[in-house]
């Protein structure tokens, strides 16, 4: 007769002889360089406990090291998610270093990106480590897209390390295989129609995009078409696409959801989302005229701010306009508080400056003031520049007397570069700060660009004196004819 195969008996046999560390580092060595992978089995491999051990291959130990030792600091995290065998049940791993991870921290996330967590078996490494495996057996909450595991582990880590917002927006990855960066755009543009006046919660909200998968992701691909500088495609497909999307859904509140992002999308005149600056925070300038339901008065510009540290909008009377920021307190409606002060301002500005303009910010992250006064107010400080250095990323400078649009950037509203701000409610003492952001990303208006700085001049006294400064007279008469307003001396 043939004889049998020995060779995975073999192998199976060698595994069991050479035992757990060589093990472990052998299966290091496949992955990454032997003198890399011997320095981490001599690290790792002797702290996995027994039942670890009993449980788990060498391979998988491998992989967790892995994940462990680049773990940096307490609050850092790791997540691995394993393929779906057939039949079998859904796992996948959190890593932690300097302490277990909290279940309530965990399992809300996990619900959060649509899993329903079945049950958590965590192992402690030994000695002097402190950190932990966390194996979670989870099950997906209906049918499951296709998307790259890194990048839902990436997504995951995210949320669990507070760099990304933990709410039921994640779970389009999962059941419409929206990326990270398309989750962040629909979470962006809903912050901005809850401060807009739409009534619907954010659950309500995000199934109704769980239900529309395919328009999900086509309203996305129209936003990228017109906004991202290295795009091409057809807009006539994408749209009737859209169209037949819109056409396929049958309850009123979905179609009424998803109109307003059809609406945002075709309102933006601008966005920093395919530019660098949206590592930090994305702003969209927005034609208000063209999304339908906004309260009166209706601003002739308007830019909505939005990340997971802080939120903001700045409202133009006109292409000419200039009025204070505000420190709101105001979470879910401080659009409505800067739209009041807007226009009260353009009243106010109807004798100086042309019109009025205001803006307001909103800090999500902010300590508590009763016990750490300077963190509070830190933080409140460091929002303030996020804000004002992302209103900038989409505003038009002026060099060597020219307009420059700003860089990766796709510019669908011709030249706007007049953008002054001032003090207003809990920002007093900020113009310093708002004008040293101006110097030194060379903005054209530099430290008059906020009035009310310790150096630069004030616009409404120059207003009453006749005239304001040379280089804002220059760019008032520029950017408006003699009928709209007057900027030679009065």
């Amino acid at each position: 007769g043939v004889m049998p195969d020995g060779a995975p008996l073999d192998e199976r046999l060698e595994k069991m002889v050479r035992g757990w560390d060589r093990g472990v580092e052998a299966a290091l060595a496949e992955r990454i360089a032997p003198a890399r992978a011997a320095r981490l089995a001599i690290r790792w491999a002797g702290a996995f406990p027994l039942n670890y051990r009993n449980i788990s291959t060498a391979e998988e130990a491998a992989e967790d090291v892995l994940r462990i030792s680049e773990l940096s600091g307490e609050a850092d995290r790791g997540t691995h998610i394993y393929p779906p065998a057939p039949g079998a049940e859904h796992r996948l791993k959190i890593y932690k270093s300097h302490g277990a991870l909290a279940l309530s921290e965990a399992v809300p996330v996990l619900e959060n990106f649509g899993y329903r967590v079945i049950g958590e078996l965590p192992t402690r490494l030994r000695e002097d480590s402190n950190s932990f495996i966390h194996d979670f057996t989870v099950q997906p909450q209906g049918d499951v897209a296709s998307i790259d595991r890194a990048v839902l582990e990436g997504a995951i880590t995210a949320v669990l390390k507070g760099v990304a917002e933990n709410d039921g927006f994640n779970r389009l990855m999962l059941v419409a295989g929206l990326t990270p960066s398309a989750v962040l755009l629909y979470r962006a543009w809903f912050r901005y129609l809850r401060q807009a006046g739409m009534t619907y919660g954010l659950s309500t909200v995000a199934d109704a995009l769980g239900r529309a998968p395919v328009l999900a992701k086509a309203l996305i691909d129209r936003f990228t078409l017109a906004h991202d500088p290295s795009a091409t495609g057809d807009v006539a497909a994408i749209d009737a696409e859209i169209a037949a999307g819109l056409d396929a859904v049958t309850a009123i509140d979905d179609d009424r959801i998803l109109r307003a992002f059809k609406a945002v999308i075709n309102a933006t005149l601008r966005t920093n989302a395919f530019a660098p600056a949206a590592a930090e925070a994305l702003a969209f300038k927005l034609d208000s005229s063209k999304i339908p339901g906004l309260p009166a008065p209706l601003p002739w510009r308007e830019v909505w701010v939005y990340s997971p540290r802080v939120e903001g909008i700045h409202l133009r009377a006109g292409p000419v306009a200039r009025g204070g920021l505000r420190w709101s307190d105001r979470r879910d409606d401080f659009r409505t508080e800067i739209l009041g002060l807007m226009k009260a301002q353009r009243v106010k500005n109807a004798v100086i400056v042309p019109t009025g303009a205001k803006g307001g910010f909103y800090p999500k992250q902010l300590p508590n003031p009763a016990t750490d006064r300077d963190a509070w107010f830190a933080e409140g400080t460091e929002s303030y520049r996020i804000f004002i250095r992302t209103l900038l990323s989409i505003t038009d400078n002026i060099v060597a007397g020219k307009v420059v649009h700003p860089e990766g950037v796709r510019v669908h509203d011709g030249e706007d570069p007049y953008f002054v701000v001032a003090a207003d409610k809990g920002t007093a003492t900020f113009s310093d700060v708002a004008n040293a952001i101006a110097l030194e990303r060379g903005f054209w208006l530099g430290d008059a660009f906020a009035s009310g700085g310790s150096q630069g001049y004030d616009h409404k006294a120059m207003g009453r004196r006749t005239s304001f400064a040379s280089s804002a007279a220059a760019t008032c008469r520029a950017t408006c004819s003699a009928t709209a307003c007057s900027c030679r001396k009065r």
